[in-house]
């Protein structure tokens, strides 16, 4: 990868020495290897390199793409661990209304207002416009992931709302019988199984996505200390990215104190 990168350096060098041996040839009245039978072209055809040797721009655009992706899977993911954590307290409220702990109209209050905050989580878990757990988003995000552009990372976008395929808590209640509130339950047990499956497969994507930025970082890492005066822009713009991407790496558990602070509001 270095080598390919400094073709371009490289091969000025190598014509300016090939210049001077010339020069200093003619000089002494020798005859010029450039101008023999079988002698090499102009060095800077030798050793330039590939045409299309990764370029500042190019290895820029993946990671503004990567990044791009990793944002959207990390808001999804956090909000959707929330939302897990919101399925477990209305199975505990459920549970403590089939045992008779409490009051049931205090519990169903409780009940409907992790409902509610689950949508709330699921319709605004968004970044950049993109809102990866209301079902409203196209199902298939696509990320470029290479320099050519042949190769994608996809998200799929999911419906974690209460009234979606993946929970379908919508309208339940803990007002009912024993048979009711065993239903109830059933439901919760459900749901929290189809959601934990999601959720398995949104980390694995991210993980996913974090290889090919530690790959596009090695690439970075290269081209940062090749570019030529030109590249100055370029050069700073990878140096902004590597500090995002370090400030990414602990946004994490900032993030995730904020659905902790409201899920200890619905704890007994």
């Amino acid at each position: 990868m270095v080598t390919s990168v400094n073709a371009g350096s490289l091969a000025a060098l190598m014509a300016q020495e090939q210049a001077a041996a010339n020069r200093a040839a003619a000089a002494e009245g020798a005859p010029d290897p450039t101008t023999q039978p079988g002698a090499a072209s102009d060095p800077a055809v030798v050793y330039a390199g590939a045409a299309d040797a990764p370029s500042l721009s190019g290895i820029l655009a993946v990671t503004d793409s990567l990044n791009r992706a990793a944002s959207i899977s990390d808001v999804g993911i956090s909000a959707g661990q929330a939302i897990a954590g919101l399925v477990s307290v209305l199975r505990d409220k459920a549970v403590a209304a089939q045992g008779g702990a409490g009051d049931p109209q205090a519990l169903d209050a409780d009940y409907q207002g992790a409902l509610a905050t689950i949508d709330q989580l699921a319709n605004s878990a968004s970044f950049q416009g993109v809102t990866m757990l209301d079902g409203g988003s196209d199902p298939n995000l696509s990320f470029k992931a290479d320099l050519a552009g042949e190769t994608t990372i996809s998200l799929a976008s999911q419906d974690f709302t209460t009234d979606g395929p993946v929970l379908g808590l919508a309208g339940t209640n803990l007002l009912g019988g024993a048979d009711d509130l065993q239903s109830v339950l059933t439901q919760i047990d459900a749901a929290s199984t189809s959601l934990a499956g999601r959720l398995a497969d949104m980390n694995a994507r991210s993980d996913q996505i974090q290889t090919h930025l530690g790959l596009v970082s090695q690439m970075q890492s290269a081209l940062s200390g090749a570019g030529t005066a030109g590249d100055g822009a370029d050069g700073a713009r990878l140096q902004a990215l590597a500090v995002q991407q370090a400030l990414a790496a602990q946004t994490g558990p900032v993030a995730n104190q904020a659905p902790q602070a409201l899920l200890s509001l619905f704890r007994s």
